[in-house]
């Protein structure tokens, strides 16, 4: 009797193994297991375009994300072209025309205003050539004290002229978010060169070192900042010197066709 009740015990573990090994195990493992043993689980796959906006559940987030960067936006809420934006033209094979003014203080002289344009063609994209015309007054105040013994003026009010040329290279390139809707493209670019200054106390070549920010508000038409330093040999009432004169300058650039899109 007790030799029967070990084999039936038997038999109903091996029943119960073998039942529990013919379950079949869930077809996705990052789904939670069922829990009830009786649990019945779905075995056909999703169809194609089940979520939202006819994506994939699986696959939704990836293809937001792949949205987002072609600048569709992800969410319905983030509205459109977030993402990457194409620049409005480029500026390789083009010609630039800026206008400018802004304020100088000159080592030896008094600071003063300058004016001035610049004309620039760009081989490439991130390489241009420029040229710079400029005019601002030259006035020695310092000059007053001495000449109120004599009244003899040694150095006469003259305005000064600059005609200097100039490489440029833009080694960065930005998008800058100044409302909602609105990113303006943007470029930081280095400049140096050399050319001459037309004054009397001016003895030699005038060589120049700049930065500046150019950026591009609506379709061939930018705003611009630049900041240079103008270095050249002056002579003022009998002391010469090297001087470094720094010119802050702001004003707008027209673009004209060029071989760009």
């Amino acid at each position: 009797m007790a030799g029967g009740t070990v084999a039936l015990a038997l038999l109903l573990v091996v029943t119960r193994t073998g039942e529990a090994n013919a379950l079949p195990g869930p077809d996705n493992p990052f789904r939670d297991a069922p829990e009830e043993a009786g649990h019945q689980t779905d075995q056909s796959p999703e169809p194609a375009g089940d979520g939202e906006d006819g994506e994939d559940a699986t696959s939704g987030e990836p293809l937001r994300a792949l949205s987002c960067l072609e600048g569709e936006g992800g969410e319905p809420g983030d509205g459109a072209r977030r993402g990457v934006q194409k620049r409005d033209f480029q500026k390789r094979h083009r010609f630039e025309l800026g206008l400018l003014g802004g304020f100088v203080a000159m080592d030896a002289l008094s600071s003063t205003y300058i004016t001035g344009g610049t004309l620039s063609f760009y081989p490439s994209e991130d390489f241009g050539l420029e040229i710079l015309v400029s005019r601002s007054p030259a006035r020695f105040r310092l000059e007053e004290p001495f000449s109120s013994f004599d009244f003899e003026h040694r150095f006469p009010s003259r305005v000064a002229w600059q005609g200097l040329g100039a490489a440029t290279f833009s080694p960065f390139h930005a998008k800058l978010r100044f409302t909602e809707k609105s990113i303006w493209h943007a470029d930081v670019f280095l400049l140096a060169g050399a050319g001459r200054t037309w004054h009397s106390s001016v003895q030699g070549l005038t060589t120049q070192l700049g930065l500046g920010l150019k950026l591009y508000g609506w379709r061939y038409v930018s705003f611009r900042l630049d900041v240079r330093d103008f270095v050249y040999p002056q002579e003022v009432l009998g002391h010469a010197s090297t001087t470094h004169n720094i010119a802050i300058m702001g004003g707008l650039s027209l673009w004209g066709p060029g071989g760009g899109s």
